[in-house]
C-alpha cells in the first residue's frame, strides 16, 4: 500500500514570518530609508538654502555690526538687542502692528462673514455676487495701495469728493496726513482686497450647515437673530477658526499697502514691524538691528499661533 505524500508543516510561526519579512525598525525599514534618502536629498537641499540657511544668516548678523554683506561685519554680542529695546520706534512700531491686527480681524472677517450671510440668501445671483466680491483678492497690495491712495487724495479723490456731493463736506479728512485716522485708512484698503477669500470660506461653511437644524429652529418658533446664534454662528465654529488664524498671519505680514501708500507716515504713525525692518535693512543698512527686528516678529507670530491653537482646543472640547 501506497503512502500518500505528506504536506510540509510551517512550523515557523506568524511571527517567524514576519520577522524573515522585516520590521519596520528592522533591516528593511533601514533599506527603506537609505533607498528614500537620495530621492529626499534635493527637497532638503532646496530647504537648506532657502530656509535654513537664512534663519541661521539672520541670527548670525542679529550679533553684529553689519552695514552690509560686502563689508566686515564684528561681533557686538547683545547690543542690537538693547538698541532694540531703547529704540521708541520698534515698541511705536509694535504697538501698531497689534492694532494693525485687530482692525484686520474686525474688519476683513467682519466684512466676510456679513457678505457670506448675505450671499447666502440669495437664489439666483449669489454667483454673480460670490465673483464681484472676491476679485479684489485677485489685485496686488501694491497695485490697491495705489489705487486707494487717489481715493484718499484729499483734493480730487473720491471719497472726500463724493462727501462733498451728497452735502457732507465738513466729514472730509486728510485720510493719510492725520494721524489719528492714517493706520486704520490703510487699513481699509488692505481689508479690501483680502475680505474675499474670508467670505468664500464662510460661504463653504454654510452650505456644510445640515438643513434640518434650521427647519427644527422654524418649528419651534426662533427668529432670524435666534438661528443666527444658536445654528449658524456655532456651525461655522470650525470655520471661523481657520479664518481668523488666516486672518492673523495675513496680518502679520502687512507691508505692501502701508509701504505703497504713506511708507510709515506721518510721523511713524502707520509704521508697522515690516515697515520698519525694511527702512532699516534697505535705508538705513542698519542690517543688525533689522535682524533683532526680525527675529522678534517671527517670535510674536509663533506666539500668536501657540496662543491661539490652545484657545482653540479648549472651545473644542
Amino acid at each position: 500500500m501506497t503512502s500518500l505524500p505528506t504536506i510540509a508543516k510551517d512550523t515557523d510561526g506568524p511571527s517567524a514570518r514576519v520577522s524573515r519579512r522585516g520590521t519596520p525598525g528592522g533591516a528593511a525599514g533601514q533599506d527603506g530609508l537609505r533607498s528614500a534618502l537620495p530621492l529626499m536629498l534635493p527637497a532638503l537641499a532646496i530647504y537648506a538654502v532657502f530656509t535654513l540657511a537664512p534663519i541661521a544668516l539672520t541670527l548670525w548678523l542679529s550679533f553684529t555690526d553689519s552695514r552690509g554683506l560686502n563689508t566686515s561685519a564684528s561681533f557686538v554680542g547683545l547690543d542690537n538687542y538693547a538698541r532694540a529695546g531703547f529704540d521708541p520706534i520698534v515698541w511705536q512700531s509694535l504697538g501698531h502692528t497689534f492694532l494693525w491686527l485687530l482692525y484686520h480681524l474686525a474688519l476683513a472677517v467682519g466684512m466676510g462673514l456679513g457678505l457670506a450671510l448675505a450671499i447666502g440668501r440669495l437664489k439666483k445671483t449669489h454667483v454673480f455676487f460670490r465673483t464681484a466680491f472676491f476679485l479684489p483678492h485677485l489685485v496686488s497690495l501694491a497695485v490697491v495701495g495705489v489705487i486707494w491712495a487717489n481715493i484718499y487724495d484729499p483734493f480730487y479723490g473720491l471719497l472726500n469728493t463724493a462727501l462733498e456731493h451728497v452735502g457732507l463736506g465738513r466729514w472730509t479728512q486728510g485720510w493719510l496726513s492725520d494721524p489719528l485716522l492714517v493706520l486704520f485708512s490703510v487699513n481699509v484698503a488692505s481689508s479690501w482686497q483680502g475680505f474675499g477669500l474670508y467670505m468664500l470660506l464662510f460661504i463653504a461653511g454654510l452650505q456644510n450647515i445640515d438643513h434640518s437644524l434650521y427647519e427644527a429652529a422654524d418649528i419651534d418658533g426662533a427668529t432670524a437673530f435666534q438661528k443666527l446664534i444658536y445654528v449658524t454662528l456655532p456651525g461655522l465654529s470650525e470655520v471661523m477658526t481657520f479664518v481668523v488664524s488666516l486672518a492673523l498671519i495675513n496680518g502679520l505680514k502687512g507691508f505692501a499697502t502701508v509701504f505703497v501708500m504713506t511708507d510709515g507716515g506721518p510721523f511713524y504713525q502707520s509704521e508697522l514691524i515690516t515697515t520698519y525692518i525694511y527702512r532699516l535693512a534697505f535705508s538705513a543698512q542698519d542690517h543688525g538691528l533689522a535682524a533683532v527686528l526680525c527675529i522678534l516678529l517671527s517670535a510674536l507670530a509663533i506666539t500668536i499661533t501657540i496662543v491661539f491653537n490652545r484657545w482653540r482646543a479648549r472651545l473644542s472640547r
